[in-house]
């Protein structure tokens, strides 16, 4: 494990060595990690734990960590990865070329690099500028980490996904690049720690940080975060992960946007729960000074993962964000950063219900089906409560909604451990499209696309 902890890469958001990740952490052979995306000497060393252990593993576990094996191969004190993906998915020819370099500088002490290079028919005006609207890089990885055993310090810029969901976080879901700043991790025998510095905007003078203390138990992960989003300066307090934010600010008499985040994880017989409750604002006491109601701004995700008869793989998840969550009544607060929000991908005033089925029976061919329901409302995460001035509850999903409903069936072939295509046909219906009453429209879906990892 020592030598493996100099493979510092990450495995990227989308890569198709993620859905293998999560069979294994539903069948409890690897441990759900709460820090995203994973990194590659964590991976090695759980799997290579497990491949002494064969005695724990049934056919389908074995035929899949031949994904895993070139891996084992790469040169830990220097190892570079390509990977080339390309294909279309709904109205949207796209291709990536990834470059991820690796190594180590001394003793614990390693070095990650990523870019991506986007090649899209539609560019994201939002990211990185584009060349003759053709191809945008992507500067995703450039860090140096400090690690032994049970600690880690990160210093430059890699992707975050903090929470027990493998797609997202109410707290902080990935962004385009990834953030830049530090992260620091130290795992105990029953207790975990970690927190995380951010410069979103240096112009604007615009940072986060969080923080998160966790219980640790064989089958069982409770956690409790807190995230604080501030401006105009660099306000030394919040850098001190061992103190309270939400004292810390009160204390000052500030007015910065603080979150909390309760989560948890428990796997029994191959059944992975999990669960998130984030607390934007909660009222404990009168409203305040000129109003004569204040909302409570919740967010909640529950989500189930099973295996049935050691081949199908089933994940039923929901979510609701109510209208409030995430806004701010100084604009500069918003829990947001490039016009994303943090937490919620489709942020405020919405909620979702998803299904996933995957078969791992054949040889080589993965089928799949995905159905997602989408109620969105008309609030925004930058029209707050202390700006509309509305009602304190109004119905839910507020408005005239937006409901979608996508349907997707799927095949995933991996004849080789660095081939991977994938296929998937379906529809998307929209109700109430754009929250005009009545006006309705159907997607027909193709996606095609394909995976050379080397």
């Amino acid at each position: 494990m020592k030598v493996l902890l100099l493979f510092a890469s990450l495995i990227p958001f989308d890569s198709p060595l993620n859905n293998t990740l999560e069979y294994f952490q539903t069948r409890g052979l690897t441990p759900v990690y709460l820090i995203q995306p994973v990194d590659w000497s964590d991976v090695l060393a759980d799997i290579e734990t497990l491949l002494v252990k064969d005695e724990m593993l049934n056919p389908v576990d074995r035929g899949m960590f031949i994904f895993f094996g070139p891996f084992f191969k790469k040169n830990n004190l220097f190892n570079t990865t390509f990977t080339l993906n390309a294909g279309k998915k709904s109205t949207e020819f796209f291709g990536n070329f990834d470059f991820q370099a690796a190594g180590a500088l001394q003793k614990h002490c390693t070095f990650a690099q990523g870019i991506r290079f986007h090649f899209t028919s539609q560019p994201d005006y939002a990211g990185p500028k584009p060349w003759k609207d053709i191809v945008q890089a992507y500067l995703n990885e450039g860090y140096i980490k400090f690690a032994d055993n049970q600690t880690i310090f990160v210093v430059g810029r890699r992707n975050l996904l903090l929470g027990p969901n493998t797609d997202y976080s109410l707290l902080l879901s990935p962004a385009r690049e990834g953030y830049d700043g530090i992260l620091f991790s130290h795992h105990g025998k029953y207790y975990a720690f970690h927190t995380t510095f951010s410069v979103l905007d240096a112009r604007k003078m615009r940072f986060l940080a969080t923080h998160r203390i966790g219980l640790v138990l064989n089958k069982l992960q409770l956690g409790f975060s807190e995230s604080i989003l501030w401006a105009h300066d660099l306000e030394p307090l919040y850098l001190n992960p061992l103190l309270p934010y939400y004292l810390s600010q009160w204390g000052m008499d500030r007015n910065d946007n603080i979150m909390w985040s309760f989560d948890g994880i428990v796997n029994l017989r191959q059944t992975l729960i999990f669960g998130e409750l984030l607390i934007d604002d909660y009222q404990f006491s009168e409203p305040p000074a000129g109003y004569t109601e204040y909302p409570h701004k919740l967010a909640f995700q529950l989500g189930l993962k099973k295996i049935l008869g050691e081949k199908l793989f089933v994940k039923l998840r929901y979510t609701f964000v109510d209208k409030w969550v995430y806004s701010h009544e100084l604009p500069y607060n918003t829990y947001e950063d490039d016009s994303l929000c943090l937490g919620f991908p489709l942020g405020n005033d919405v909620d979702q219900l998803g299904f996933d089925l995957r078969f791992y029976g054949i040889r080589k061919l993965f089928p799949k089906i995905k159905f997602e329901f989408v109620r969105k409302g008309e609030g925004s995460i930058y029209l707050p409560y202390e700006i509309e001035q509305g009602p304190a509850y109004p119905p839910f999903p507020s408005g005239n909604p937006e409901k979608s409903i996508d349907i997707l069936i799927g095949l995933t072939y991996s004849p080789q451990s660095f081939l991977h295509i994938n296929c998937e046909v379906g529809k998307k219906y929209f109700y109430n499209f754009a929250h005009h009453l009545s006006k309705n429209k159907t997607e027909n879906q193709l996606n095609v696309y394909g995976w050379l990892i080397f």
